[in-house]
């Protein structure tokens, strides 16, 4: 199975580059931060390159507070919350403005969602700006009460995969919950760490495929 890794930074794929050599059929794919970046570094990538599936990995903060900073979650759904438009306090997804659509499902098949079946599985929100005010995060919850996790580059792999019609994977390590940003609290080592132990796991099952 062709693999492309994907993370916005080196660092949250570090250990996995230092044992890259053991993994002759993957690939990795570095797009920097952001949806925008994202979306062009990987299109542009898959144009002349062709994968069986794509692991996106990286570091997020967790709106759900019963899982503990470190933990690992697969998400399987993306919304881009911000793409609408603004009615006063109200605000409309551009799905209901009817000029495109903000949901993006993970491409999986059977064998796929085997790779990750053993993790807290959610929504992951896709945002240009992380959040760190709790008047945003309140309205953000009322908008989205599902929101797992919330990163800036998950939805742009899913739209790129899904355009593709390649699986993928999308797995975050927990580096802090989403709430005032407050950087003594995060442990980006431990999510760093976590996420990429799930990855061998993962490679080390696609092998036997």
């Amino acid at each position: 199975m062709k693999t492309l890794i994907v993370a916005a930074t080196r660092f949250e794929i570090q250990p996995f580059l230092d044992r890259i050599a053991a993994y002759p059929n993957t690939d990795y794919l570095i797009t920097e931060v952001g949806m925008v970046q994202t979306a062009y570094r990987l299109g542009k990538h898959l144009v002349n390159n062709q994968y069986d599936l794509i692991i996106n990995i990286g570091i997020g903060g967790c709106f759900n507070r019963s899982l503990p900073i470190g933990a690992v979650v697969s998400i399987d759904r993306e919304i881009f919350s911000e793409l609408g438009a603004e009615d006063d306090e109200r605000f409309i997804p551009i799905d209901e403005l009817g000029f495109g659509n903000a949901h993006y499902v993970a491409t999986q098949n059977k064998t796929t969602k085997e790779l990750v079946h053993a993790l807290p599985t959610g929504l992951g929100v896709t945002v240009n700006k992380v959040h760190g005010n709790e008047l945003e995060i309140s309205k953000l919850l009322i908008q989205i009460p599902n929101a797992l996790i919330e990163s800036m580059e998950g939805g742009s792999v899913f739209l790129a995969a899904s355009e593709a019609k390649i699986q993928t994977i999308q797995i975050r390590g927990i580096s802090n919950y989403v709430e005032k940003r407050n950087r003594a609290t995060w442990n980006v080592p431990l999510a760093i760490h976590n996420s990429n132990a799930v990855l061998f796991e993962i490679l080390s099952k696609i092998d036997k495929v």
